[in-house]
């Protein structure tokens, strides 16, 4: 257990980073939910105006689920970083070079 945490730590940024970089990267485009809006306002009849509300759903669904996600990478890779200096910490208090 010792020698995993670090190890954990790391792996746990690395994830975290991705994860918030992965999701911001595939993030719905500013052009794709004007579209979508523009289309809703340009509707005639109802079933174009339940396509259209459908198609703005959707891409207000992906912006949610993609904050989301980034903000749990960025939750995670916090975490390993508090891992990581915890560990410094013990090993420090163990050697006997913190105070106290």
């Amino acid at each position: 257990m010792r020698r995993t945490t670090p190890v954990l730590g790391v792996l746990m940024i690395v994830v975290g980073v991705l994860v918030a970089v992965l999701s911001m990267w595939t993030y719905a485009d500013k052009g794709e939910r004007l579209l979508a809006e523009r289309r809703l306002d340009l509707a005639q009849t109802d079933q174009d105006r339940e396509v259209a509300s459908d198609e703005l759903q959707r891409v207000e669904n992906r912006e949610r689920l993609n904050i989301s996600m980034a903000v749990g990478g960025s939750v995670l890779a916090a975490g390993g970083g508090a891992v990581l200096v915890s560990v410094r910490r013990r090993r420090a208090a163990e050697a006997g070079l913190l105070p106290g």
